[in-house]
């Protein structure tokens, strides 16, 4: 670019106020985006969480009975004077007759025959994958497309729920295992794949309502997964129908996501202008590819009192729910003595509410946040307050007055519970992505492994408390989750934030400093020289600058660091 050095001349460049597109409309493209990342979301819960309600329908209920019982001389003729098999249609009797030595066995038709130490196995197999690839995830994110780290994530989910009837029927629980650890190794990619690309794709003020869009996938998954799990598992095509189910619906997804996805605005092909404008102004920009010369502050962000405060949230609340998820659909069966299609719908519903309000609160909290009503931390405070110890009030109200006379005033308890739980994603979730948005994808992996590490606990807690689905046991489960709740929420209001952190910004500082207090635009000019160079210079000459003198090519501070920030984003970006 040639650079006229004749007698001053004066100019002002000017640029109209960007406006607004927004986010709820028909060619949001954030929004295209927002509901693809959901929609997978949905599709890999699903995978790895129906097999709760599915477990329910692959074991032999009365046979595991006899095997464990007490009295095995009475298995031979006798078997009636001791179990009382309850019927699919028996919603909630405790028993038809008044012999309470007789033990009330539901059964939903299985013919696999796995005690409760294998099922746990079965369940954890997720997380002990997750935990493996968790760390290393970053690692790939930083370095390729998180478009296509997820797809390969989705794609391993696909292909071990595909062949897992087939596992289970001809080799038994290990195995079934195996595939399951397998499966959690694509797991460890999917949520810092996926707020890699939010991150690229919204402003802050939009982050509470794309995350609470995005991660209603999870409701999503046991509002409508678990109804059709459980009719598909009393239909004649039995229970390897749901693992089919599952396969062809996230192969669809799959398709959908490889043809039109992409890891950020600049890299999108069908877009408004308007919008994309705004995305240009409003979005900091980052690339798919760390520069190799960044370096994470590790030591600042592990000793982050917000940080740890998230940490600890993402250990506790995935804990309870991977209880919820995973256990609920046994308390419903063995303890309120609920027959398969009341399992799924008993399952189903409090998802629904939690849903509803998600995306409400999600959008009321960016609006106050929006129109500066309340601060950043004060609103994930806020939600993380409503949900920790609302969450832990319902559970106690579970514990004392819920049991099989009385199945319906649960069901109303875990819709209020699931409803309370639905603001959390506007607080310790958004917490994560307020502090350092230039470390999202780092800072995303060690939550996830924290993440793991809860729902890899639940499975030993729950085999350490739960020995015979006694209603006794699971009163003590529901106290425990209750008191893990409280101590979260105490913490978090005493050191979560919402705000950008000091060190968040570190490196950004220090270059600042580094160009002095007047910096020649001569000195920009020694960036790399390519054909996609010129765009960017232009995109930063065409800035609202009040005046530039030519001849000797000066800039004040503010002008200065308008342009180092701008150059610096979109050369990162190519």
């Amino acid at each position: 670019m040639a650079l006229d050095t004749k007698p001053p001349v004066k100019r002002a460049v000017s640029r109209p106020d960007v406006k607004k597109f927004p986010f709820f409309h028909p060619f949001s493209r954030r929004l295209h985006i927002c509901l693809l990342c959901m929609a997978g979301f949905c599709c890999t819960t699903f995978m790895r969480m129906h097999i709760a309600i599915t477990m329910t329908c692959m074991i032999n209920s009365t046979a595991l009975a006899l095997e464990n019982t007490v009295f095995p001389e009475a298995m031979d003729s006798n078997t009636s004077s001791i179990f009382e098999e309850v019927e699919l249609v028996s919603n909630g009797a405790c028993s038809s007759t008044s012999d309470n030595n007789k033990k009330v066995v539901v059964d939903y038709g299985g013919q696999l025959v796995w005690n409760s130490q294998e099922q746990n196995l079965i369940f954890s197999g997720t997380f002990w994958g997750s935990i493996i690839t968790v760390l290393p995830s970053m690692f790939f994110i930083n370095r390729y497309s998180p478009r296509y780290v997820l797809q390969a994530a989705v794609g391993c989910y696909i292909l071990m729920t595909a062949i897992t009837p087939y596992i289970a029927t001809h080799f038994g629980p290990y195995p079934v295992f195996i595939s399951r650890v397998i499966m959690g190794l694509g797991e460890g990619f999917i949520l810092p794949a996926n707020n890699a690309i939010l991150a690229n794709w919204f402003p802050s003020a939009e982050r509470s309502t794309a995350i609470s869009l995005f991660t209603t996938g999870n409701q999503m998954a046991g509002a409508g997964g678990n109804p059709v799990a459980a009719s598909l598992c009393a239909s004649s095509f039995g229970w390897p129908s749901i693992f089919y189910f599952a396969s062809i619906v996230s192969t669809i997804w799959s398709v959908c996501w490889f043809l039109t996805a992409s890891n950020q605005p600049s890299k999108c092909k069908v877009m408004t202008k308007t919008e994309r404008e705004y995305l240009d102004a409003n979005v900091v920009r980052r690339s798919n590819k760390t520069n190799r010369s960044l370096v994470v502050p590790y030591a600042k962000i592990l000793k982050s009192p917000a940080f740890l405060a998230q940490l600890l949230c993402q250990f506790v609340i995935n804990s309870i729910v991977t209880l919820l998820q995973i256990y609920l659909p046994n308390y419903f069966k063995d303890v309120l003595h609920l027959g398969v299609i009341a399992n799924g719908t008993y399952t189903s519903i409090p998802n629904i509410v939690n849903f509803a309000l998600k995306i409400v609160w999600g959008i009321a909290i960016d609006k106050a946040k929006e129109n500066k009503t309340i601060s950043g931390t004060f609103a994930v405070k806020l939600s993380q307050s409503i949900a920790n110890f609302g969450g832990a009030l319902f559970m106690i109200l579970i514990t004392f007055y819920v049991d099989c006379t009385n199945p319906t005033l649960g069901f109303l308890f875990f819709c209020m519970m699931y409803g309370c739980m639905g603001t959390l994603v506007s607080g310790f979730y958004t917490s994560l992505l307020s502090l350092a948005p230039k470390y999202t994808a780092t800072m995303s992996s060690i939550s996830v492994f924290c993440a793991m590490m809860g729902r890899l606990s639940t499975p030993a807690i729950v085999g350490l408390i739960k020995k015979e689905n006694t209603l006794y046991e699971w009163q003590t489960l529901f106290l425990v989750c209750a008191a893990a709740n409280i101590v979260c929420g105490v913490v978090f209001l005493l050191f979560g934030s919402g705000e950008l952190q000091e060190w968040g910004e570190e490196d950004e500082v220090k270059e600042t400093k580094a160009f002095g207090e007047k910096t020649p635009l001569a000195s920009i000019q020694n960036l790399r020289a390519d054909s996609e160079d010129n765009d960017v210079f232009q995109s930063a000459l065409d800035m609202d600058i009040p005046e530039i003198q030519l001849n000797e090519i000066t800039l004040t501070t503010e002008e200065r660091q308008r342009f180092q920030r701008r150059i610096r984003e979109d050369s990162m970006c190519l």
